[in-house]
């Protein structure tokens, strides 16, 4: 039995009918995906603003090292997408003992530079995974509280002095790597951690003897320039405009 052409015209046309209301529906789906991924987008944007908090580290070396004293406040502020201005004030005291003398350095320190995010993050998330450089500067005290002169003379008792010298304006530089991490625990506040690798540029230094350690560089040692250290850092984060 032969078909009539008029209905097979007729099917052709309900089927090619069916498939562009099957691809309307799969336009208008994608279309209101994206537009809700548009919204969601625009209802939370990124956060800009100042995070702030104190080193842990030193604070809990203050309270288990009865030669070291300090604290340090330190902060960042996010200025493009990846990009965050940061620095650390602090304040440290350290007794420093050699074979033939002991010294109290006090003194206070300041770097500052920038960090480069490189981990991306959920929409509303600022956690950081971060590498950064600082320009480091300190200024101190050193107080030698006793020393012995030295002599090639072993007959006599050691001649230990223990007038106290001081010795003031003393200044250190130094150039900074830093590596850390920084995670949200609660919102807006963090949880970080970071090692530094620094580098003295230059330093003055006591009359009659060498610097032993310079607040904000940790320990000097007369023939490696080269200092390292870590932090712990708890910080909140005040945020100032969103985009």
């Amino acid at each position: 039995m032969t078909v009539p052409i008029r209905f097979l015209l007729y099917i052709n046309i309900l089927l090619l009918t069916i498939t562009m209301s099957a691809q309307d529906i799969d336009t208008v789906a994608t279309q209101k995906e994206r537009l809700t991924d548009t919204v969601i987008a625009v209802k939370t944007p990124e956060r800009y603003g100042l995070r702030v908090g104190v080193d842990l580290s030193k604070i809990a070396r203050s309270a288990f090292d009865d030669s070291y004293k300090g604290i340090s406040v330190v902060g960042d502020f996010r200025i493009k997408n990846n990009y965050y201005l940061a620095a650390e004030l602090g304040t440290e005291t350290k007794d420093a003992f050699e074979n033939t003398f002991d010294a109290t350095i006090k003194g206070s320190y300041i770097t500052a530079g920038f960090n480069y995010n490189a981990y991306e993050n959920w929409t509303g998330m600022s956690n950081l995974i971060y590498a950064g450089v600082r320009a480091g500067y300190s200024t101190f005290t050193t107080d030698l509280n006793n020393y012995t002169i030295y002599t090639t003379n072993t007959f006599f008792e050691p001649d230990v002095r223990e007038e106290t010298l001081s010795f003031d304006a003393l200044s250190g530089a130094w150039l900074e790597v830093q590596l850390g991490v920084q995670a949200e625990l609660f919102s807006n506040l963090y949880l970080g951690i970071n090692v530094q690798l620094k580098s003295l540029v230059s330093q003055k230094e006591p009359e009659g003897f060498g610097n032993l350690y310079i607040p904000g560089f940790n320990k000097v040692t007369t023939d490696n320039k080269f200092g390292a250290g870590y932090g712990y850092t708890l910080t909140y984060l005040i945020p100032i405009y969103k985009k």
